[in-house]
């Protein structure tokens, strides 16, 4: 699974990370934004689609990505994972039913990338920059003219259950879902992106067209083009390949908003041998004004060996083997997650001191050096991320797809992100510890 969560900006520790040098804060610096700085086109093709195309400078490569706008809202109870299996299968079984279109694959030295998020259905092809247009039209055949037989569907079926049960032993992945389907419960953005056992086991042809004819349609898609490219090319190479095609009737979505959260704890067993547990809460939406304070907030409890989670679960006595902070990101059904790994006999201990943090963060100013350092984490983060063609496509077109202003709420971001203050750093801590549910993991 590849991109299956929007990760933008969120923290992570792991045990005994390395120390790193400080440096000076990206944010002040008015050439980070890459997208933001550099050449960029927009279009809107007469079929509805809309493409936006940013050149990455010395990049010899390119990024050109499709981002299909059908929610997880499209996805009825019994059709858990749908959309994402529909990327698989976009890729997966329509090379194994066209060998042409394999063998362009190869040809073209490309990589091929599928998943989904709440939000979205994205597919990406990566190529040698040189190669823009045939990579759009390699992505057009993909998207837009597939061939989805029963057998390569049923392979496609059985490969995603055994990736699914071995996902489910994991005790991280348990907890993550547990925690998800507590705090929306009943709605669609409880259940896991890449579906359940018993959803994905009922997939075959009839459901897979049902859902692709309402959501893979021009009109529905925006193309992202990022890479060492004119825009202006990469802008005609998308009118090329995709202009000739039909717009289409988009799938409706159920508007219904989520019901409260049922908050709470829950208690599972794995075949492991290592306790986990796992604080969650609703968080805000990608625009939503408060997410920038979240991914503060998520920075100074779990970045690094500065963070109030090392300080408190590996510093002194390394009661936990693992931690992290962290936010799946989306426009709608956002969530974050605190958690931590220890042996099973320190699990009460490491809930105890994961929420004692929280608290401390809800109820107590955070000093400046704090969050300094927090921010200095997101905005090293950040610059990573706009040195990468694809993910700097796969960051514009989930901010495309959340705000229809990709670059500019992208180059927004670290302006936002650099005027975070403590009190808005403490109500984040707030709202993430007087909403959370709380799952453990035990050995079975």
């Amino acid at each position: 699974m590849f991109w299956l969560t929007a990760l933008l900006l969120s923290s992570t520790s792991v045990a005994d990370p390395p120390p790193g040098r400080a440096v000076p804060l990206p944010f002040l610096r008015a050439d980070v934004c890459a997208s933001a700085a550099a050449p960029s086109a927009r279009g809107t093709l007469s079929n509805g689609l809309q493409a936006l195309s940013v050149a990455s400078q010395g990049a010899g490569t390119v990024a050109v990505s499709a981002f299909v706008s059908t929610s997880a809202r499209a996805e009825a109870p019994g059709q858990a994972g749908l959309r994402y299996f529909v990327a698989r299968a976009l890729v997966e079984c329509s090379a194994a039913d066209q060998p042409l279109l394999a063998d362009r694959i190869q040809e073209l030295g490309a990589d091929v990338i599928s998943g989904a998020t709440l939000d979205l259905t994205q597919i990406t092809v990566a190529a040698a920059a040189e190669d823009v247009g045939p990579a759009a039209e390699l992505l057009r055949d993909i998207l837009f003219r597939p061939q989805f037989s029963g057998a390569s569907l049923g392979r496609l079926r059985g490969q995603l259950l055994t990736e699914l049960a071995a996902s489910g032993r994991l005790p991280d992945i348990a907890a993550e879902r547990a925690a998800a389907d507590r705090l929306y419960p009943g709605h669609p953005f409880g259940r896991p992106v890449e579906g359940l056992a018993a959803t994905v086991s009922a997939f075959g042809v009839e459901q897979v067209e049902s859902l692709y004819a309402g959501s893979c349609i021009p009109n529905n898609v925006r193309i992202v083009v990022v890479g060492g490219v004119d825009p202006q090319v990469s802008l005609e190479a998308v009118r090329a390949a995709f202009g000739a095609l039909l717009p289409g009737t988009r799938l409706p979505e159920a508007a219904e908003a989520p019901r409260p959260s049922r908050g709470g704890s829950e208690d599972l067993t794995r075949p492991v041998g290592t306790g986990f547990v796992h604080i969650g809460a609703r968080a805000p939406g990608l625009c939503d004004p408060a997410y920038p304070a979240t991914t503060v907030a998520l920075a100074v409890l779990g970045s690094g060996m500065g963070s109030r989670l090392y300080a408190a679960l590996r510093q002194s006595d390394g009661i936990a083997y693992s931690f992290s902070a962290e936010a799946r990101a989306a426009r709608e059904g956002a969530r974050t997650g605190v958690l931590a790994a220890c042996p099973p006999d320190q699990l009460d201990e490491a809930e105890t001191r994961l929420l004692m943090a929280l608290r401390r963060m809800a109820t107590e100013t955070v000093s400046a050096e704090e969050i300094l350092r927090a921010k200095e984490y997101i905005a090293t983060s950040y610059a990573i991320t706009h040195q990468r063609s694809a993910d700097l496509a796969h960051q514009l077109g989930v901010l495309e797809v959340a705000g229809d202003r990709g670059p500019e709420l992208d180059r927004d971001l670290p302006r936002l992100v650099r005027e975070v203050t403590a009190e808005q750093v403490r109500e984040a801590a707030r709202a993430m510890f007087e909403g959370h549910v709380r799952v453990r993991v035990r050995p079975a």
